[in-house]
């Protein structure tokens, strides 16, 4: 499962988005994608960095990585497959320029930047290798997979943010690989859970200890309302397998 984190630039007076034109009548749009070694707003809870090297396999990769309006991807502004994207790496960061299609939104996503109402870009990330400190506040981003920039009248902090410092702490104390039980907890929201992930998840969750009181509180409150809404025929073993699931649920805080 591809975790897909967004960002927003930070510092806008420094590296502000700014519109051109260029010698031959093409609108432009120009700034940085991201920025090494700044520290971001607060993500929920933690802040993070990207490392200076944090990009180089992911635009030395050539991968086709697309410029959007607001993060939707049905408003392409451009991409690096198609030499309408370039980005480049500097001390600073990646620059990018993006040449503008000859569509409305474009025009009118050019207008604005132009006016300066919107001056800031997003950029949508999944991260490869990251650090954290000893109380998961703070992360340093090594390497991550850049998968498309944005300029965007507001920034995106979706809660794969938080999902993503969750399953680090959750690593962590339970001794089982992010990706595994980043692919448990998929299978549990999407209803395809197998008896494989519901064992990991069980294990899991036993040998983390990271549940407060108050969640644990939440949990058999929620545990009450499962007894009352299962058949009267369901086994021990299950009904004691779909509380632990519950329970792992409130534990990393994922749903």
């Amino acid at each position: 499962m591809t975790v897909i984190e967004y960002r927003e630039v930070a510092d806008v007076e420094e590296f502000e988005t700014r519109a051109s034109v260029s010698d031959d009548g093409a609108k432009i749009l120009s700034g940085y994608a991201f920025r090494y070694n700044s520290w971001s707003l607060d993500l929920g809870g933690f802040k993070e960095r990207l490392a200076p090297s944090s990009a180089d396999k992911t635009l030395r990769a050539r991968n086709d990585i697309k410029a959007l309006a607001n993060h939707d991807s049905s408003k392409v502004l451009g991409s690096t497959k198609a030499r309408t994207l370039e980005i480049e790496s500097d001390s600073a960061g990646a620059r990018d320029v993006i040449t503008l299609p000859d569509t409305t939104y474009a025009h009118d996503l050019w207008a604005v930047v132009d006016r300066r109402d919107v001056r800031g870009q997003s950029f949508g990330m999944s991260v490869v290798a990251d650090e954290w400190n000893a109380d998961y506040t703070e992360r340093v981003v090594n390497e991550f997979r850049l998968h498309e920039v944005s300029v965007a009248t507001f920034p995106a902090y979706p809660s794969t943010s938080v999902s993503a410092r969750s399953l680090a702490m959750f690593e962590a104390r339970s001794g089982r690989s992010r990706d595994d039980l980043a692919a448990a907890i998929d299978a549990l929201r999407s209803g395809e859970m197998t008896d494989e992930y519901a064992d990991l998840l069980t294990e899991a969750i036993q040998r983390s200890r990271g549940v407060s009181d108050e969640d644990a509180a939440a949990v058999l409150e929620q545990v009450d309302e499962l007894r009352d809404a299962e058949p009267a025929d369901v086994p021990d073993e299950l009904f004691v397998r779909r509380a632990r699931l519950i329970l792992r649920e409130r534990a990393i805080g994922l749903l």
